[in-house]
C-alpha cells in the first residue's frame, strides 16, 4: 500500500492537508473519499484504507478544519458546516482530475458520516455514500470550566462563537479492541475541545439532515453500531426510514461500540463494505 500526502485549496483558498492510500500495483477500481469523526483526523482511517487498498480501491482523506494539521488558530472550531461541504466538493474535484472515468464514492464515520449525508442529499448524482454510526443524535457533554453544559445556548454561540468548550468523550466507548484503544488514548493529535459555534452548527445540521432525509436519492449503505454510547442509534434508524433512495441498505452490528471500523469484529464490517462497493462499481 502506498501512502502519500499533499495539500489542496479548500474554501476561500485555504490550504488544507490531505493524504491518500493506493494499491501498490494493479488497476484502481474506484476512488473513495473517507471522512473522519469529530476530534480525530485522517490518520485514524488507516485500517479501512489498508483493507480497501488490498481490494483494489484508492482511499483519499483530509483533516477537517479545526482538526490537527488543519486546525488553524482555533482547534475545535468551524465557522460553518457549509465550509466543510465546500471543502469536500473541492477535494472531490481534485480527485476527479486523476480518476478519469472511475467512480468516486463518499464514506464517513460519526461526524464525518453527518458531513457525508448532507453532501449526498445536496448531490444526488453521487455514485454512492457509505456511512458508519452517523452523528445525527449526539449524547453531547460539553463543559466550560467546571460547569457542564446540558444544552448549548444559541446566545452563547452568537455572543462568543470562539468560546472553547471541553468535549468530554470516554475513549473506552469507542472500541473494545484494546490495542487500538491504547493508541486512541495516547494520541496527542486528537482534538478534545469544541467551540460554541461548532457545537451549534453540529446541532443545527444534524436536525437539517433529519428534515431532508427524504431528499437522499443516491445509493446508500448505513452501518450502525448496536451498543453505541456516542451517538443515538435510534436517530440513525429514523433517518434511514425517511430516505427515499431505491437503493438503500441498513446494517446494525449487535454489541459493537461506536467505531465500527476499529472494533474487534471489524472483519465482518469490512466484508459488508467490500460487497457493497463491488455491487456499485
Amino acid at each position: 500500500m502506498k501512502n502519500e500526502t499533499g495539500f489542496f485549496e479548500g474554501r476561500e483558498l485555504k490550504k488544507l492537508f490531505y493524504q491518500f492510500w493506493q494499491p501498490d500495483s494493479g488497476e484502481i477500481k474506484a476512488y473513495i473519499i473517507a471522512l473522519h469523526g469529530w476530534g480525530t483526523h485522517s490518520d485514524r482511517l488507516i485500517l479501512p484504507a489498508e483493507y480497501l487498498t488490498e481490494k483494489g480501491y484508492a482511499v483519499y482523506s483530509f483533516d477537517f478544519r479545526g482538526h490537527w494539521r488543519n486546525a488553524g488558530d482555533i482547534p475545535g472550531h468551524i465557522d460553518s458546516m457549509d465550509h466543510l461541504q465546500k471543502d469536500t466538493l473541492l477535494f472531490m474535484d481534485v480527485i476527479r482530475e486523476i480518476s478519469q472515468d472511475k467512480k468516486i464514492f463518499l464514506m464517513g464515520h460519526s461526524f464525518g458520516g453527518l458531513i457525508s449525508l448532507i453532501f449526498a442529499i445536496n448531490h444526488p448524482k453521487l455514485a454512492g455514500v457509505l456511512i458508519s454510526s452517523p452523528l445525527l443524535g449526539m449524547f453531547l457533554k460539553l463543559s466550560m470550566g467546571k460547569k457542564v453544559i446540558k444544552s448549548l445556548s444559541k446566545t452563547l454561540a452568537k455572543v462568543s462563537p470562539n468560546k472553547i468548550l471541553d468535549y468530554l468523550i470516554d475513549q473506552n466507548q469507542l472500541t473494545s479492541d484494546l490495542k487500538i484503544l491504547r493508541k486512541h488514548i495516547a494520541d496527542k493529535n486528537k482534538t478534545e475541545v469544541m467551540t460554541a459555534k461548532a457545537a451549534t452548527e453540529i446541532d443545527k445540521f444534524s436536525k437539517w439532515a433529519m428534515e431532508n432525509a427524504s431528499k437522499l436519492h443516491c445509493p446508500v449503505l448505513i452501518m450502525q453500531s448496536g451498543d453505541d454510547k456516542i451517538v443515538d442509534k435510534e436517530k440513525t434508524k429514523q433517518f434511514f426510514e425517511l430516505v427515499n433512495s431505491k437503493d438503500k441498505t441498513y446494517r446494525e452490528y449487535d454489541g459493537f461500540l461506536h467505531e465500527l471500523w476499529s472494533e474487534k469484529g471489524r472483519a465482518q464490517v469490512y466484508q459488508d463494505m467490500y460487497v457493497w462497493f463491488e455491487k456499485h462499481l
